[in-house]
């Protein structure tokens, strides 16, 4: 690479930026483009550290454009800890670690560390419940969907929650329902079942945190108000948006997708650290006393929203951090695992940890190193204020081809992953969980012949209802040999995770296809 490249002694050094008129701007115009550039305080700020050309053109953009620069700019300047200043460091840096990236030495959590609610252990099971019901009923309870990616893999040009609804295309469940209606509903029936496990006279509150992207917040906005934030009170959906990270040229330069506008990426899922104290996120739910925050990626359709489980887990162990994890299908599944590196705790990538060290066992015969991590983490709030804000991030390098003025050129996105926070959590501990019960991500479209579908993700929520039903007495025909059966969706408001189906099995009919209980 260039700026690391022993051919490149100078690359760390802040590129020299015009103090004359640009050489592509022609001499006519140069009384005019130094007045322009005395106009925008922060040239002199860009220029110091090499990114000075971002104002290139201020001299041909009308008041909006300039109005929009300056405010993309100081957009940038916020999001990331040290300013614009801190940007070429921070790339030099993680180009640094990705090609000495390495497994290094790493050891799997302690046995102590990890709790199981994957059905081995019915009665903890129903300890934590209770608890997290109790603390629900207490409005100390938060949960919160990382939704700031669009549905590209997918096809569809909309908000990756807005699958499923037919104002993005491809409805994949019976139902008609989005996944953000599917996360809002078991919401909903968390808090009536906290409601009446603590004899209230009114519902309690799960406060529900939506994290949006730069492209998506307004489309996702929008669509929650023209469904009536799926029966959930305004006031309890909290829309906060991500930051975003310049694109950079291989030299460290920033790259501009237009005269007046820089090209930029989301800044990964550790955005939602800054975001929730940049945007208030934190000081309302500390004002509103609440204790636990589950955070969720927005394309697992099986996720437990709001686990009472969970949040009893949580207040049980006194932990900073817990996340769920699922045991890998084979070794070579192409998923992280939750390890313990250098003694604290993170994620080490499938790419980082070799075939051998992947392959290892215990005595037992069961996978060394096999926590898959599913991105299902919940925090204390006191971390998310604390240790969580004063974590430096840690960049990491995605080379793309990035649409630029230009057309599309090489270059490379910073980004920062959730789980790099974790190192710094005092106590840290795991759930494991049933993947078939609570894991079924979407990363492709239908059409693609690769994994992890909507349809993947139908035929694993209808083979779970299928087997909630079965549960309460309900004559639904068994599975074939490789788990094909009809498709089959309770809908949310009615149960949760199976419970309560009882009282309505007379009234399913089970010999339809699809298997729809309203």
């Amino acid at each position: 690479l260039k700026l690391l490249g022993p051919k490149a002694p100078r690359a760390c050094a802040p590129i020299e930026c015009p103090r004359t008129e640009p050489p592509h701007l022609p001499r006519a115009r140069a009384c005019a483009w130094a007045d322009a550039m005395e106009k925008s305080a922060l040239f002199d700020r860009l220029s110091a550290c090499g990114q000075g050309h971002v104002f290139d053109h201020w001299a041909s953009l009308n008041a909006d454009e300039r109005t929009a620069l300056d405010q993309q700019v100081s957009e940038i300047d916020a999001c990331m800890a040290g300013g614009f200043e801190a940007l070429q460091p921070a790339l030099i840096d993680a180009i640094k670690k990705h090609e000495e990236a390495r497994a290094g030495d790493i050891e799997c959590p302690p046995t102590a560390w990890v709790g199981r609610a994957d059905g081995s252990d019915p009665a903890a099971e129903e300890k934590w419940e209770k608890m997290g019901l109790d603390l629900v009923a207490k409005g100390a309870c938060a949960a919160c969907v990382l939704a700031g990616g669009m549905g590209t893999r997918l096809g569809s040009s909309f908000p990756k929650g807005m699958l499923g609804d037919k104002e993005a295309g491809e409805n994949f469940l019976p139902s008609g329902k989005s996944l953000f209606q599917l996360y809002s509903e078991r919401i909903l029936t968390i808090q009536r079942r906290a409601q009446k496990h603590a004899g209230l006279e009114k519902e309690p509150t799960v406060w529900f945190l939506v994290m949006t992207g730069e492209a998506t917040h307004k489309l996702i906005t929008d669509f929650f108000e023209r469904k009536a934030f799926f029966g959930l009170r305004q006031e309890q959906v909290l829309f906060f948006q991500q930051g975003i990270m310049p694109c950079f040229a291989p030299d460290g330069r920033v790259l501009m997708e237009k005269h007046g506008r820089i090209a930029t990426s989301p800044d990964g899922n550790a955005g939602i650290y800054p975001a929730l104290r940049r945007t208030g996120v934190l000081d309302k739910l500390k004002a509103a006393g609440v204790r636990w925050v589950q955070a969720f990626s927005v394309d697992n359709v099986l996720v437990r929203v709001a686990d009472p489980v969970w949040y009893g887990y949580c207040e049980d162990v006194g932990a900073d951090v817990v996340v769920k994890t699922v045991p890998k299908r084979i070794w070579s599944e192409a998923v992280g695992v939750v390890t313990l590196r250098g003694g604290a705790p993170g994620v080490i990538e499938y790419s980082e940890i070799g075939d051998e060290r992947a392959q290892e066992q215990h005595l037992s015969g069961t996978l060394k190193y096999d926590a898959a991590n599913i991105c299902l983490q919940a925090y204390s709030l006191d971390f998310l204020c604390g240790p969580a804000q004063d974590y430096k991030t840690l960049w990491h390098i995605a080379r793309k081809d990035i649409p630029t003025i230009d057309g599309k050129v090489p270059g490379i996105k910073l980004e920062g992953f959730i789980f790099d926070v974790f190192e710094v959590a005092k106590c840290f501990r795991l759930l494991q969980v049933d993947r078939a019960a609570e894991f079924s991500a979407i990363k492709n479209a239908s059409d693609s012949g690769k994994p992890d579908t909507p349809q993947t993700a139908l035929s694993s929520l209808s083979r779970l209802h299928r087997r909630w039903l079965r549960a309460a007495g309900v004559k639904v025909p068994e599975d074939g040999a490789e788990g094909q059966g009809p498709v089959c969706e309770v809908s949310s408001l009615l149960s949760y995770r199976g419970e309560g189906l009882e009282q309505i099995a007379t009234t399913v009919d089970a010999s339809t296809d699809p298997i729809v209980v309203p």
